[in-house]
């Protein structure tokens, strides 16, 4: 998780700040289903739990730092919360778990970056 977290800051200097988020995104949901026990994961990221609230700062931590990117492009959409993209990641990971599909997050994923990009 702390690797993940720590992905942002390189993938804002490696890339467009649009596809680092996306690339970020990609690869949350990869470390996601990586875990066995997908519910233990997602638990450390969804429940309010005081050792799982600091993942999650973490977590929208890093969020935060690829939105503050895309911000600055001017193409973010005004009020996108970092916790509400958390939230929405988790629960695309859920579904893509429960469904067995890869492509079907990447398909989630991107219904989520058209409500945070605006072009």
């Amino acid at each position: 998780m702390q690797r993940l977290c720590e992905a942002a800051p390189h993938l804002t200097a490696a890339q467009p700040p649009t596809e680092a988020l996306r690339t970020w995104m990609e690869r949350f949901i990869d470390f996601m289903a990586a875990k066995h026990g997908m519910a233990d994961a997602l638990a450390v990221v969804l429940t309010d739990d005081s050792e799982k609230l600091h993942t999650r700062a973490l977590l929208a931590g890093a969020i935060t730092h690829l939105l503050t990117a895309v911000e600055g492009q001017g193409v973010a959409r005004p009020g996108v919360d970092a916790q509400d993209v958390l939230m929405a990641l988790g629960g695309i990971s859920l579904i893509a778990a429960s469904e067995e599909q890869r492509a079907l997050a990447t398909r989630l994923i991107d219904l989520l970056l058209h409500g945070i990009v605006t072009n």
